[in-house]
């Protein structure tokens, strides 16, 4: 169940925030702003307040957000003075890398890693093809692949078929193919100026090609022709040494921009029920938010 919010200071727009509410047992619901408030760093504490004050009556134990704020002793200072705490939980990356595509294609190939740009070439050498399409079930074989050899979950074809047709023309799956066998996928969304990779992957075929080198280069260049400022290819490894060091290395390779949110923080909504949402409900908003 969503609910949007305008954020106002007096005569001034602070911001707005789209928050999800889901229902938990006993008739609690908790809420959830993901990437949000939008609102700048000093309105945040007073934007959770205030969107709390807003969710009182729907029974909400607790209000979740983690905006694309970045960390500072200030603002950890103010967010504890208002009764909010980091969340404990990560429903979305709190690292990222961030691509400027307002630079020219040279500068940026001239700022990756030697090997990812000699990868980028010799797969044009070698005739991988990449394509854009709204082939979902293409999209899901190659996806299938991926999941199966790094084991983890896939979304069904239904909650794909939703989102291309919720975002449409915003929304872009590209494919690379060596011959008639596809083997990369990558779905990215644009919105304004800004660009999110959200799903993607390597099959593990024709590894000699590089073909996911070009596809991330091609999805680039494509959102640089769209008129994208910012490219976020949504999410680094939280700690050295974990399973998202590998994937890390990789786009680490294109250049770009290392950036670390503030992450998630809470706080109560009713005072009461925040007890029950703190032992029972964190993980499980977490887990169905992704």
């Amino acid at each position: 169940m969503p609910r949007r919010f305008v954020i106002e200071d007096g005569p001034r727009r602070a911001g707005v925030a789209q928050v999800l509410l889901r229902s938990l047992p006993l008739g609690i619901t908790a809420a959830y702003a993901p990437r949000g408030p939008l609102v700048e760093s000093a309105d945040f504490p007073d934007a959770l307040r205030a969107i709390g004050a807003a969710l009182k009556a729907e029974r909400c134990a607790s209000l979740l957000a983690d905006p694309e704020l970045s960390p500072s002793p200030e603002l950890g200072a103010a967010l504890a003075r208002s009764g909010a705490r980091p969340a404990g939980i990560f429903v979305q990356p709190r690292r990222t890398l961030l691509m400027d595509l307002t630079r020219t294609p040279e500068d940026l190939l001239r700022a990756m890693r030697k090997k990812t740009r000699q990868y980028i070439h010799k797969a044009e050498r070698e005739g991988v093809v990449t394509e854009e399409t709204r082939d979902v079930d293409r999209f899901l074989g190659v996806l299938s692949k991926v999941a199966a050899r790094d084991r983890f979950a896939v979304h069904d074809r239904a909650y794909f078929v939703r989102l291309l047709a919720t975002f449409g023309d915003a929304a872009h799956l590209t494919m690379s193919r060596v011959g008639p066998e596809d083997d990369g996928a990558l779905l990215a969304i644009h919105i304004g100026d800004r660009a999110w990779e959200l799903y993607g992957g390597w099959s593990g075929a024709h590894g000699e090609s590089r073909p996911f080198y070009l596809l991330k280069w091609r999805s680039l260049m494509g959102m640089k022709r769209r008129g994208v400022a910012r490219y976020d290819m949504w999410g680094l490894s939280e700690h050295a040494g974990d399973e998202l060091a590998g994937i890390e290395n990789f786009k680490l390779g294109f250049g770009g921009e290392v950036t670390t949110w503030i992450g998630a923080f809470d706080r109560p909504v009713v005072a009461p029920l925040y007890p029950l949402w703190r032992i029972a409900g964190r993980r499980r908003l977490a887990a169905s938010a992704r």
